[in-house]
């Protein structure tokens, strides 16, 4: 019956997780039967939340122009509106476009002098040469792709504070995604719910501000990169010749990224999970994973009791080294640095870390920690008898 056991577990596990790297241990005594251990609870930017602002409304419709309510496949000098709840797909160059609340906007293709909406629903631009200027308050879903953005060179607008040089500016609670973008002037999305900004050449600032999460990987920035009031933020592989600027944000992880410049704040994103040893042994866990890759971030831990832990030949309240020992009936409240990969993207919406420890005797736990509520299930420890660890 054991047997049998063992082989469901290594079928049903096998995909889950690559060879683990901590040391192997020879169990002659059973000792991998008699000990025992779960999660108890979990958090990863439990209760974080981006701080909001107040939103600004376009410049408004530019004038004289035509109604849009179809689709544009020959090219025109005038001015395109898209009304209250039109739908308008555009396929060759235009003047200015003006999106109007619950519009719904694609071009493709084309060059346009610039785009405004107040209120839209959708504004899409794929492979778009824009000669002027965007700005979008409060549209529910931008997606720019493979298109080319010029600044507008406006000075004056907003009193040149953060528009100087903007080739766009994006205000509110929508989805706004920029992918392999080249841009001449700065970038600004302010108040999103998700911000994902990846594979963009920028030759002025970048800022993502006040977002619920946000995404900044493989840019190339030519000024500052600014974060600030944001909830939740992953920022991997950029290279930014001017500074890095930190702002207070809710979680922040960061690694891989070039500064040319100097760094202000702090970016550390770190998750929790707290586990009980309801064996008869005591564990010890020496190998922990996130990501289903081995932890590159820091990791300290600490028994909840207040107890001294035994950390290498010393007693301390709190351990930053492996192996996290968890005598019998106590709980161990461990907290592990997050790093975000060199390359792989993470697609929004991201809202779990998926984490496993291993003991020296090749028990392991696993699970889920969810943005806003944490662990998603407790887990209770079992032998891995898988081949490889950990395996995505």
């Amino acid at each position: 019956m054991v047997l049998i056991v063992i082989i469901m577990s290594t079928t049903i596990y096998f995909w889950v997780v690559p060879t683990f790297m901590g040391a192997q241990t020879t169990d002659t005594s059973n000792l991998a039967y008699r000990e025992h251990f779960q999660t108890i609870t979990g958090s990863f930017a439990t209760f974080v939340q981006s701080i909001p602002e107040s939103v600004a409304p376009s410049p408004g419709p530019v004038t004289p122009y035509t109604t849009c309510s179809g689709t544009i496949s020959t090219p025109t000098s005038a001015n395109i509106f898209v009304p209250v709840n039109g739908v308008c797909k555009i396929t060759a160059n235009v003047g200015a476009i003006y999106v109007s609340s619950g519009g719904n906007l694609t071009v493709t293709g084309a060059t346009i002098q610039s785009v405004y909406s107040d209120n839209g629903l959708y504004v899409g631009l794929n492979n778009v040469n824009v000669v002027g200027w965007i700005y979008t308050a409060n549209v529910q879903n931008i997606v720019i792709v493979g298109s080319r953005l010029n600044t507008s060179g406006n000075t004056q607008w907003g009193g040149c504070i953060d528009l100087c040089n903007s080739a766009l500016w994006d205000g509110g609670r929508g989805l706004f995604t920029m992918i392999n973008n080249t841009v001449t002037g700065q970038v600004e999305s302010e108040v999103s719910h998700y911000a994902i900004v990846t594979g963009n050449v920028i030759s002025d600032r970048l800022e993502i501000e006040s977002a619920d999460f946000g995404q900044i990987q493989n840019n190339q920035i030519g000024g500052t990169l600014d974060l600030d009031n944001n909830g939740v933020l992953a920022i991997s592989g950029n290279t930014v010749q001017g500074n890095a600027l930190y702002g207070t944000n809710g979680w922040c992880g960061t690694a891989y990224n070039t500064i040319r410049g100097s760094t202000s704040g702090s970016c550390q994103g770190n998750v929790e999970v707290d586990v009980l040893n309801g064996g008869a042994i005591p564990v010890q866990l020496q190998s922990l994973y996130l990501g289903n890759v081995p932890l590159a971030g820091a990791v300290s831990w600490s028994l909840a009791s207040g107890n001294p832990v035994q950390c290498g030949n010393q007693l301390l309240t709190t351990c930053t080294s492996l192996p996290i020992i968890i005598p019998v009936g106590q709980m161990a409240r461990i907290t592990l640095g997050w790093t975000p990969p060199a390359t792989n993207s993470y697609a929004l919406p991201w809202n779990y870390i998926y984490f496993t420890f291993v003991s020296r005797y090749q028990n392991y736990v696993d699970g889920y920690l969810y943005f806003t509520f944490g662990l998603g299930t407790q887990s209770v420890s079992r032998l891995t008898n898988r081949i490889c660890p950990p395996c995505s």
